[in-house]
């Protein structure tokens, strides 16, 4: 299992899709996820540092999770990916007992974002080449990689 964190959301302005660019801590491997256009704007919120005066739904999701007290958040694991689909489960702690909720990458991203949870791709999904290693690549097409990220990156900090 690999340690990843959210580098960026890109918008395909020919195709109106998004995706959340993942990057390995080690920054030689890029996931790009594909997700909808709320769940990108809710991951995109938390990554331009935007406030809102009252709480959209993922932060009404951490603060019931802040308020009942014996919760914590442990990790979210993209785990698998098949028939073009990727799946994720949040990983919490309630009363010293492991909790695992299924759920889509691009909800757990964006609740881990605001819990400051860990991000976990499984060696499965990476082995299966949805991902881009940065060490394949000849130095032209990791310089065009690089452009496109920085392009429209913002600092999660």
């Amino acid at each position: 299992m690999i340690q990843f964190k959210v580098r960026t959301v890109i918008k395909n302005p020919l195709l109106s899709c998004y995706n959340v660019i993942l990057q390995s801590l080690d920054e030689n491997i890029i996931l790009p996820l594909p997700v909808g256009p709320f769940e990108a704007e809710a991951i995109y919120t938390v990554l331009a540092s935007l406030n809102f005066p009252r709480p959209m739904v993922y932060d009404f999701m951490k603060n019931v999770l802040l308020n009942l007290g014996d919760v914590s958040t442990n990790r979210m694991v993209i785990y698998a990916f098949s028939d073009g689909v990727f799946h994720a489960r949040m990983e919490l702690e309630h009363s010293g007992n492991l909790v695992t909720i299924e759920c889509r990458p691009s909800d757990g991203i964006a609740l881990s974002l605001r819990t400051d949870t860990p991000i976990f791709v499984e060696d499965e999904v990476v082995d299966k080449k949805k991902c881009i290693f940065k060490d394949c690549l000849n130095e032209n097409e990791k310089e065009f990689l690089e452009h496109i990220i920085v392009d429209q990156e913002l600092k999660y900090t």
